[in-house]
């Protein structure tokens, strides 16, 4: 599935270069919405029963809104199946006589393979939307924590207490030496006089802004985790008998799974550091990891307000609004006018495009070089 890629994920997070100043778990939290898992619900005949209620009650859900859950969900009876419809859901492959749930992952996993398949039952479909350790991430994360370390035990206690300790080592080590970049304007501070501002720079919720790190543990065998470690381990990893280390952050986003006996401190200190950094690249698929599925309305809880040419904070100051701190700001030289004023939200929207196109190319090129120098040394 995704294995080939999260050691390269894990390598790749210590190289980056300034764009905006916001880092990245908050950029990420605020602007990067979690992709779509989808969710096929397959059977001969219509569903009933309890099943039948929670589906029409998840439909309504997302009918209302789509955001509140990165989940599209489509019920197929296969027995009105056309041909056609067939072949346009390979998945289907995987359906059984009986009803069966299909959960199959954003198509930015790169993968055709369901996360998982099994018997389509009110629990089970509770069981693959939430979960306790799910909730309890996702708290975390709302309330201002950098990024949540999950330890999956193996079952060896000696195993398991040895990479506990390591990664809470590490947690704990990037909370010390760990700094939050320059530069960033926090919601409170709105009202204040800047020389300058950059607009990527803004914060887009009241969220507080602090490095926080925090740790979970999660045993292999927990039930109620049944369906959510498949999306956060691959199962080849699962069934290694060593303990995995993953890291969880933005909208539940992850970069995968270590065995604890490749981890370090210092693996788990520069992957913080890439969190905490300013973000090199605005493009989402320009950075590391993937998306995990999330019960949570993240718009609505976040409340976050997306900054554009048109919003108070950059109309009301647009004679500072720059892209280039240091140079004398094109709005403080222009004369009043419509037209200046026009001029400066067209730089303002030029900008926003042209740095994240160079935040994503200086990314790629350096993110390759350390990885060269890396596997030459």
């Amino acid at each position: 599935m995704k294995t080939k890629t999260v050691l390269l994920c894990w390598l790749l997070v210590a190289g980056a270069v300034l764009a905006c100043q916001v880092p990245v778990f908050r950029f990420a939290l605020e602007r990067w919405p979690a992709d779509q898992f989808e969710l096929l619900v397959t059977s001969r005949g219509p569903l009933k029963g309890e099943l039948q209620e929670k589906l029409v009650e998840l439909h309504k859900t997302l009918a209302a809104d789509s955001n509140a859950i990165n989940l599209r969900l489509q019920h197929v009876d296969l027995d009105t199946l056309t041909e056609a419809e067939r072949i346009s859901l390979p998945a289907l492959d995987h359906a059984g006589e009986e009803p069966t749930l299909i959960l199959m992952p954003p198509e930015s996993w790169k993968t055709g393979e369901p996360v998982w398949v099994g018997e389509a039952t009110a629990g089970n479909l509770a069981g693959m939307l939430d979960s306790p350790l799910r909730q309890r991430c996702g708290e975390h994360l709302v309330k201002g924590a950098s990024a949540v370390w999950v330890l999956v035990e193996c079952g060896d206690p000696e195993k398991d207490r040895k990479a506990r300790e390591m990664m809470e080592a590490g947690v704990k080590e990037a909370g010390k030496v760990l700094e939050l970049p320059e530069g960033i304007i926090r919601r409170e501070d709105l009202n204040k006089d800047y020389i300058n501002i950059d607009p990527d720079n803004i914060l887009r919720s009241d969220i507080p802004l602090e490095i926080s790190f925090l740790s979970e543990v999660v045993s292999r065998d927990d039930p109620a985790e049944a369906l959510f470690l498949p999306m956060l381990v691959e199962p080849e990893m699962l069934a290694l008998a060593e303990p995995l280390i993953v890291p969880i952050f933005g909208r539940g986003r992850t970069f995968g799974p270590m065995a604890a006996s490749q981890a370090t401190v210092e693996l788990i200190v520069g992957a913080n550091e890439y969190l905490c950094g300013a973000c090199s690249c605005q493009v989402k698929e320009g950075n590391p990891g993937y998306d995990l599925l999330f019960n949570r309305n993240w718009d609505a809880i976040l409340m976050a307000e997306k900054i554009t040419a048109d919003s108070e904070i950059i109309q009301r100051n647009l004679e500072v609004v720059t892209f280039n701190p240091g140079k004398k700001s094109v709005a403080a030289a222009a004369p009043e006018g419509s037209g200046y004023k026009n001029l400066l939200i067209g730089l303002v929207v030029f900008n926003l495009v042209a740095f994240g196109v160079l935040g994503l190319l200086a990314f790629g090129v350096l993110g390759y070089l350390r990885y060269r120098n890396r596997a030459a040394s």
